[in-house]
């Protein structure tokens, strides 16, 4: 197992419509394919002439004095090796598949409470891996 490279990062905003014109005026990133099946508002941007999304919001209303970010994410190779490590921890994680796409995530936290996310692409998890 190992990293390919960042996947996306994430942020939380209290206002989506705003934060989506702001990166696309700034960064000239546009709403993309994003599963219908995730239950909480948000967006997947994607760069220009680019095919997959490199900034995730998520509609979250939160106070202005909170942190904002939520997670960093990682694609790579090797599921099964990941999940081995992972499981080994005795620690909480998710593993599961993203609805409409060939993705597997695997997300569990870093010693300072961050969520990690890490993706595989055409890895398929078996149904008594699958954890949420």
């Amino acid at each position: 197992m190992h990293v390919i490279r960042l996947d996306h990062a994430t942020i939380n905003t209290s206002d989506l419509q705003a934060s989506l014109k702001f990166y696309e005026h700034f960064l000239g990133m546009k709403p993309g394919f994003r599963p219908p099946t995730i239950s909480i508002g948000g967006a997947w941007l994607y760069p220009e002439g680019g095919d997959y999304p490199i900034l995730h919001l998520i509609d979250k209303k939160r106070e202005a004095r909170d942190n904002n970010f939520d997670h960093v994410a990682f694609r790579s190779v090797g599921l099964y090796d990941y999940l081995a490590k992972v499981k080994a921890t005795g620690e909480w994680y998710n593993a599961m598949p993203v609805p409409e796409t060939t993705l597997v995530q695997v997300q569990h936290h870093d010693p300072n409470h961050v969520l990690i996310e890490v993706n595989f692409d055409n890895e398929p998890i078996l149904p008594e891996d699958i954890r949420s």
